[in-house]
C-alpha cells in the first residue's frame, strides 16, 4: 500500500473529505486526488504538512506501513475526554505515568525514522563530514 493509499484510508477513518484535509493543510486543491490516480509520491513536505495538522496518525505507520494508524496516547485521549469519570490522584498519577511512557514511546519511534530517513538520504554522512571539519 502506497502513502497516498494509507492517506485516503485514514481519511475514510476520520470521515473527512481530500478538499477538507488539502485546505486544512494548505496542499494545492485536487492534490491528494492526483496523486492517488497517478503513480506519483507524495513529497515530504506535504506528509509534513499532513502529520503535522493530523497529528493523531502514526507517522510510522504512514510513510512504512507498519503499527497502527493512530498513536496509542490519541487512543487514550480520546477516551479519557469521554469518559466523565472523576479519577483519584492515585489513580491520576499512574494514568500520567503510563502517558509519559507512550510519549517517550512514540519520541522513541520519530528518532528512528529520522535515523531511517537519514540514512537513506546520506544525511548523517553530511553531518558527520561537517562536525570533523
Amino acid at each position: 500500500m502506497r502513502v497516498i493509499d494509507r492517506i485516503f484510508k485514514y481519511m475514510e477513518y476520520k470521515q473527512i473529505t481530500p478538499y477538507s484535509m488539502e485546505k486544512a493543510c494548505r496542499i494545492a486543491n485536487g492534490y491528494l486526488g492526483k496523486q492517488r490516480r497517478g503513480k506519483g509520491s507524495i513529497g515530504s513536505e506535504i506528509i509534513e504538512k499532513i502529520c503535522r495538522f493530523y497529528d493523531d496518525m502514526d507517522v510510522t505507520w504512514l510513510i512504512i506501513g507498519e503499527g497502527e494508524m493512530i498513536m496509542e496516547n490519541a487512543r487514550i485521549q480520546n477516551m479519557v475526554s469521554e469518559d466523565k469519570h472523576f479519577y483519584s490522584k492515585d489513580e491520576m498519577i499512574e494514568f500520567l505515568k503510563g502517558q509519559v511512557s507512550l510519549l517517550q514511546a512514540a519520541l522513541e519511534d520519530k528518532r528512528k525514522i529520522i535515523k531511517m530517513m537519514e540514512k537513506k538520504y546520506g544525511i548523517e554522512e553530511e553531518l558527520q563530514e561537517k562536525q570533523v571539519e
